[in-house]
């Protein structure tokens, strides 16, 4: 798997381990689904997100299709806004000021008491703040990724392999690029 450095900041991290419940391993290269394992089985579910529960309201199916729908928004899919705001309106989300560190702050808030809500109050809250541009996905693994670069231009979920599960995603593309224009320099000549 991709660089696990690439964390997000606060409850945005919880909706990118979300994302990436869906993934495509390293070793076999093929999508692989564990949220329906972790649906089932509490005790998993509690290690990968120990400070939320599932409630009756986020069935398997709808835990995936948000997740597919938020995929789709971090990948850019401009399609996705429609789905997002359709997620916004069954969550009935509302507005709460609170004061933070001496001044005054907004804080979005769903209506509904589940996991699902509170995922779409967190997206809601990182479209708001500018945060959702820098929760970015990999083009080649489609790992979900926090971009931590000061002009946040980061593309690939990591450059180097980084451990045994690690993936150089972007060392990989500029080589894959480089070879291409070298062929077709060679071609041309």
């Amino acid at each position: 798997m991709p660089d696990h450095n690439q964390t997000a900041p606060g409850d945005l991290e919880v909706l990118r381990r979300f994302i990436n419940t869906w993934s495509i391993p390293n070793d076999t290269r093929e999508e692989t689904d564990v949220l329906p394992e972790l649906a089932r089985a509490p005790n998993m579910w509690h290690k990968e997100f120990p400070h939320q529960s599932l409630s009756r309201a986020d069935s398997l199916a709808r835990l995936q299709r948000l997740r597919d729908d938020l995929r789709s928004a971090c990948e850019g899919e401009p399609s996705s806004s429609e789905a997002l705001n359709e997620w916004f309106n069954t969550a009935a989300l509302r507005l709460k000021a609170r004061w933070v560190g001496g001044g005054m702050k907004l804080n979005i808030e769903a209506s509904e008491a589940s996991f699902v809500g509170y995922l779409v109050a967190v997206a809601a809250n990182a479209i708001a703040s500018g945060e959702w541009a820098r929760l970015k996905t990999c083009p080649d693994c489609r790992w979900a990724f926090y971009d931590h670069t000061r002009n946040g231009s980061k593309r690939w979920c990591g450059m180097t392999k980084g451990g045994p599960d690690g993936r150089a995603c972007g060392t990989i593309a500029k080589v894959s690029a480089y070879r291409a224009r070298e062929a077709r320099k060679d071609g041309v000549a």
